[in-house]
């Protein structure tokens, strides 16, 4: 089986569309202004090679609910760019379990928001006799005011 950012056509396809670049903050009626960004965006990580033979193997996935993470205030704010790559498992009814962060560059300021958004996931049951998938792994891109699920 695939790791699971090959296994999610529909959440592929739903989730790839970019944050628009100005963006309300949230709690109040005002917007943030144009990102400008300070740093370069860095160089992301092969993911097909932190994927273990074992990870996320036995049923396929099909998401239900899998959203994408608003760009973090302060990052925005800053002009900060990175990538978080998160692990997590899959509950034989469909929730998103046991979320953490696997890398970030920089380690920090898009980790939150990544967690948070996983964890909030829900896909279809699995079928058959699976009782759990393990170690699933996607990753987020922070780059230019805009998120991207890779």
């Amino acid at each position: 089986m695939r790791p699971l950012f090959c296994l999610l056509p529909v959440l592929l396809i739903a989730a790839c569309t970019a944050v628009p670049q100005a963006l309300p903050l949230p709690g109040t009626g005002a917007t943030r202004g144009p990102f400008i960004p300070r740093d370069e965006f860095p160089v992301p990580p092969n993911v097909d090679r932190m994927i273990g033979p074992e990870d996320c193997r036995g049923a396929s996935l099909a998401a239900v609910s899998a959203g994408i993470p608003d760009y973090p205030a302060r990052a925005w704010s800053l002009g900060r760019q990175g990538w978080v790559v998160v692990r997590f498992d899959v509950e034989a009814d469909g929730r998103a379990d046991d979320v953490r962060i696997a890398r970030a560059v920089p380690d920090g300021p898009f980790n939150r928001a990544s967690r948070r958004t996983v964890a909030d996931w829900r896909f279809q049951p699995l079928e058959g006799d699976v009782a759990r998938l393990e170690n699933c792994v996607v990753m987020f891109e922070f780059r230019a005011g805009e998120v991207y699920l890779r």
